[in-house]
């Protein structure tokens, strides 16, 4: 198990270094799907319930801080064309980073293992909608750019 959080860790931490934009972060949730939806995948392995439970702790804490790190830049960036959300009222509802990376967090948990046992992409789909929405330029603006697969 040790081996799939390792490389995991090591894929999340190249690809979310280069989310800058809303076009990035589509990019990395659509490949983060797959990988979810991929029953041998590394990333499956990683998340399952087995094994020590510190180590997946770890883990998730280590994920998590990369996925905070991504979602601060975007809200910080507020990049002309990059459509987030960063409207006075979002920045003053408290967009926090690592609160919104705890909802992708758990939206990526919860949401994997609803789909895996549906084998259907649609559950891990709508919970990370609602883990994104303080990312989106509009309500319905889920950043994922493929509407057709809900």
């Amino acid at each position: 198990m040790r081996t799939h959080i390792a490389e995991v860790l090591a894929r999340e931490s190249a690809c979310l270094a280069v989310v800058t934009d809303r076009a990035k972060l589509a990019d990395w949730r659509r490949r983060v799907v797959e990988e979810l939806m991929t029953p041998s995948s590394p990333y499956v392995l990683a998340l399952r319930q087995t094994g020590d439970l510190r180590a997946r702790a770890d883990f998730l804490d280590q994920w998590r801080e990369l996925i905070a790190e991504a979602v601060d830049r975007l809200l910080k960036s507020g990049a002309p064309g990059g459509g987030l959300c960063t409207s006075h009222r979002t920045r003053q509802a408290g967009a926090d980073a690592q609160k919104i990376a705890v909802l992708i967090l758990a939206a990526l948990q919860g949401g994997s293992t609803l789909s895996r046992i549906a084998r259907d992409p649609r559950p891990l789909n709508a919970a990370l909608d609602l883990a994104l929405v303080p990312l989106a330029a509009t309500k319905d603006d889920f950043l994922d750019g493929d509407r057709e697969d809900r």
